[in-house]
Formats: structure tokens, C-alpha cells, sequence
């Protein structure tokens, strides 16, 4: 029987764990626990490293939940640009609503918080730069003077998009048809109550 030597009391080391790491371990416990009750200390155990570690890349929760959504968050604002070049409000919907679909199907956990997440839309309304992204995007999809119906259709359309990209009656779709019925979607949730 071998006899236990000092290097077998020690405990492993922990794997350092980089920033996309933390960052995939946050949007996991986001999307599955919620925002406000994920902690640090959870985001450090799901990412094997301590809660110093975890310090060394962010001082803060929101810093952690800015960093995850960035992706997104950076991508919002160029559908709207995109979607002020074109001339006609016809084409400036479809251009917003194209862009919302691609992010929601390509950055499907992300855009679930989000959509979904309550303390996630309070730190949002707290950033000049996502306030004027709404503002201004509203402005292009709604048009002036909205209905009631259309501001209704454009809340359905954005919060059923993260439900729609997981509904398992999309699975036989391919990305060209699941794409081109959101659209459709999205066109008519968007229609005014007087149009046609």
C-alpha cells in the first residue's frame, strides 16, 4: 500500500477561466435562473474559478450582464441605421424586422434575456444609447401617429420572437422559410388597424 505524500492532500487547481467562459456561464444561469437571481458567486462556481477571479475580469453584476448582451447589444443599433437608408416605410419595416429576426435566431439565449427579463429591461432604460435605439426604432416600424393595434402588434412581434425560434413546429423549417414567415409575421402583427 502506497503512503500519502503532501501533494496528495492538495486540493486541485482550479482551470483559470477566461472572459468567454464567465460570459457563457452568466447567459446560462441568466436564461435559466433570471438576471437578479444569479449571483457572483454562482456565475463563479458555474465558471470554475473563484470569486477573485471572477473580480479580475468584472466588478460588478451589470458589468458582466452589459458584456454578455454586447453582441446584441451592438447589433440592434446597425438595423436601425441600416434600416434609415432606405426611402420607402415599407422597406424600412422590413429592414428592422429582417435585422430583429437574425438576431433572435442567431443570438437565441441572448435575446431571450433580453426580451424576457425584467431586471434586464430596468438596467437598459438606464443606458442613453438602448433608450434612443427604441425610441428611434419604434419611430421607423410604427410610423407616425401608431394605433393602439400596431403598438400592440410591435410588442407580440418582438416578445414572441425568443418563443418562436424554440417552438419545435420550426424544427423542419429551413432558415430561408423560418426567416421568410417571422417576416410575414412580423408584416402583419404590424399592420394598421385601418390597412390593409
Amino acid at each position: 500500500m502506497r503512503r500519502p505524500n503532501a501533494m496528495d492532500t492538495v486540493p486541485p487547481r482550479r482551470r483559470r477561466a477566461g472572459r468567454e467562459q464567465l460570459l457563457a456561464a452568466a447567459l446560462r444561469l441568466f436564461l435559466r435562473d433570471g438576471i437578479q437571481a444569479t449571483s457572483l458567486q454562482d456565475i463563479a462556481n458555474a465558471s470554475g474559478v473563484t470569486k477573485a477571479g471572477l473580480y479580475y475580469h468584472y466588478k460588478t453584476k451589470d458589468e458582466i450582464v452589459l458584456d454578455v448582451l454586447k453582441p446584441l447589444l451592438d447589433a440592434l443599433p446597425a438595423v436601425t441605421r441600416r434600416a434609415e437608408a432606405h426611402r420607402t416605410h415599407a422597406a424600412q419595416v422590413d429592414e428592422v424586422l429582417g435585422g430583429l429576426i437574425e438576431i433572435a435566431l442567431d443570438e437565441r439565449a441572448g435575446f431571450a434575456v433580453l426580451v424576457n427579463d425584467p431586471y434586464l429591461t430596468q438596467l437598459l432604460s438606464q443606458q442613453p444609447s438602448m433608450r434612443q435605439w427604441w425610441d428611434d426604432t419604434a419611430a421607423l416600424l410604427l410610423g407616425p401617429d401608431p394605433d393602439d393595434q400596431t403598438r400592440i402588434g410591435l410588442a407580440m412581434f418582438i416578445n414572441g420572437l425568443p418563443g418562436a425560434s424554440r417552438d419545435p413546429a420550426m424544427a423542419p423549417l429551413d432558415d430561408r422559410s423560418r426567416r421568410s414567415h417571422l417576416l410575414e409575421c412580423g408584416r402583419r402583427l404590424l399592420r394598421p388597424a385601418t390597412g390593409t
